[in-house]
C-alpha cells in the first residue's frame, strides 16, 4: 500500500503542476474570460474552468482506469470496487474561481485520492505564487518540501481566523452572527480570502489558525482536510462531529486542536444580545 500510495501521490502533485501551467498559459493569453453563471450570480465558472478538469480527468482515466472521479464542474464517474471501496479522486480545477476573474490571485488547484471515506493523498497547489501543498496519509504534510506541523498549542486571542461566514446570509439565519462578532473580538482579527481549499492549506501552514465555514462541497476541501489533518490539526463539523467526504451538515472547523474547544464553545453557545455594537475594529 506504501508503494502505491506514494505513486498517488507522485501523479497528484505532477496533475496539479500539469494543470498549473495550463491555467497560467490560458490566463496569460486571455485578457477577457468568458464568464458564465452556475446556481448563482455569484456562482461563476469560466471556460478554463472547464478545460482544466476535462484536462485532469482524461490523465486520471488514463493512469488509473479503475478508478472514479468526482470534479466541480460535472465530471462523475465510477469506478471499480478494491480492497471494499471505490478509490475516487476529488477534483477542483479552479477554487477561488472569483479571485480568478476579478484579482488572477488567490486561488488554486484542489485534487485528493480517496479510498471509501479516508483521504489516501491530498494535494492544493497556487500556480501564481508556485506553491503546492501535499499530504499523504500517516506522511505528514509539506509545502514545496518543508514539513508542516501545527501542533503547537495557541490561544485564541493570539490566533488568527480565516472564515467566510460574515457575508453568508444562513449564518444570519442560524443566528450564528453574533458568535462570528464573538470570535473576532476574542481573536487578533477575521480574514476572508474567498478560496476555502487555499484557506484550510494556510492553516496547515500555520499562517492562519482556524477557518470555519457553512457551505462547502467535497471538492472544496477533501485535499486540504487530509493536509490540516496530517499537519497536526483537526478537521470537526460545528457539532464537534468527524467530517465524511460529504457536504457539512453543520458546519466544518479546520484548525489547530488547541482552538478547537474554545470555537466550539463560542458557535454553540446560547447568544441573543447584539454584540455588533461592541465588535472591535479588526485590521
Amino acid at each position: 500500500m506504501f508503494y502505491a500510495q506514494n505513486n498517488f501521490l507522485e501523479f497528484a502533485r505532477t496533475l496539479a503542476s500539469g494543470a498549473g501551467e495550463l491555467i497560467r498559459e490560458r490566463l496569460y493569453a486571455h485578457k477577457d474570460l468568458k464568464i458564465k453563471t452556475k446556481s448563482s450570480p455569484t456562482d461563476l465558472v469560466t471556460e478554463i474552468d472547464r478545460e482544466v478538469e476535462e484536462w485532469i480527468a482524461e490523465r486520471i482515466k488514463e493512469t488509473y482506469p479503475e478508478h472514479g472521479m468526482l470534479g466541480e464542474e460535472g465530471t462523475e464517474r465510477e469506478g471499480s470496487s478494491a480492497g471494499g471501496s471505490i478509490y475516487r479522486w476529488i477534483v477542483d480545477p479552479i477554487d477561488g474561481t472569483t479571485n480568478f476573474i476579478h484579482q488572477r490571485i488567490n486561488f488554486c488547484i484542489s485534487i485528493a485520492l480517496y479510498h471509501g471515506d479516508e483521504g489516501v493523498v491530498g494535494v492544493v497547489y497556487d500556480p501564481i505564487r508556485n506553491e503546492m501543498f501535499w499530504a499523504s496519509r500517516g506522511e505528514g504534510a509539506f509545502l514545496n518540501g518543508e514539513k508542516l506541523d501545527i501542533r503547537e498549542k495557541k490561544e485564541l486571542m493570539e490566533s488568527l481566523v480565516g472564515t467566510n461566514l460574515i457575508w453568508l446570509r444562513r449564518t444570519r439565519k442560524l443566528g450564528l452572527l453574533d458568535h462570528v462578532y464573538t470570535i473576532a473580538r476574542r481573536s487578533r482579527g477575521i480574514r476572508a480570502l474567498g478560496a476555502a481549499a487555499l484557506e484550510m492549506a494556510y492553516v496547515a501552514a500555520g499562517r492562519i489558525d482556524a477557518f470555519l465555514s457553512l457551505k462547502l462541497s467535497p471538492w472544496d476541501f477533501a485535499a486540504a482536510k487530509l493536509l490540516v489533518e496530517e499537519a497536526g490539526g483537526v478537521v470537526r463539523s460545528f457539532t464537534g462531529d468527524a467530517v465524511p467526504i460529504a457536504p457539512p451538515e453543520h458546519g466544518l472547523i479546520a484548525a489547530r486542536t488547541s482552538l478547537l474547544p474554545e470555537l466550539m464553545d463560542i458557535l454553540n453557545e446560547e447568544r441573543t444580545s447584539d454584540v455588533a455594537a461592541n465588535d472591535k475594529e479588526t485590521h
